[in-house]
């Protein structure tokens, strides 16, 4: 008995599209959600471990900004795994800054640090980092910084300054 189901589209009950088939075999899905934000102005946190400051959807601060999802808040730099969104999530980071220089991203998984994500030992002021995380849905996650005491000058910049996560599934 074969098993093969010939579609072109699938749809949600209400009509929403949910993936495509074209003749060549390529998938599109309707929506995958993301995030991609950058930095708006400097940040200058002191110590040895900081928040990076992400907050700027605008054109001149992030190349194709985008929370598809409205899951990110701007004022805590935190981003909520949306609902129907628990799974594998692709996240990758990158910061130019000034001053004492970042030696390692963190993602900070509800306010506790789970994972690193790059290592550089602080010899350049740019440093990024990427690597795939599960979560849960209701997650609040965000991108920390470690480094040497001092103050770390968190540099808006389009080119080297940003927060992305895609998820996988």
């Amino acid at each position: 008995m074969s098993s093969v189901i010939k579609v072109d589209a699938i749809q949600n009950q209400s009509g929403t599209s949910a993936l495509n088939v074209n003749g060549d075999g390529v998938i599109r899905h309707g929506k995958i959600p993301m995030l991609k934000v950058g930095i708006g102005a400097v940040s200058s946190p002191s110590g040895s471990n900081s928040k990076v400051a992400y907050n700027s959807f605008s054109s001149s601060n992030v190349f194709d900004g985008e929370d598809n999802m409205s899951a990110f808040d701007t004022s805590s730099s935190t981003y909520t795994i949306p609902t129907n969104c628990a799974g594998l999530w692709h996240i990758s980071v990158s910061l130019y800054s000034t001053g004492v220089v970042p030696n390692q991203f963190a993602v900070y998984l509800n306010g506790v640090r789970k994972d690193a994500i790059g290592n550089h030992n602080g010899v350049a002021p740019m440093m990024h980092g990427a690597l795939v995380k599960r979560f849960s849905v209701g997650d609040a996650v965000q991108i920390w910084i470690f480094h040497g005491s001092g103050t770390v000058n968190q540099q808006p910049n389009p080119y080297h300054s940003y927060w992305q996560m895609n998820f996988l599934g």
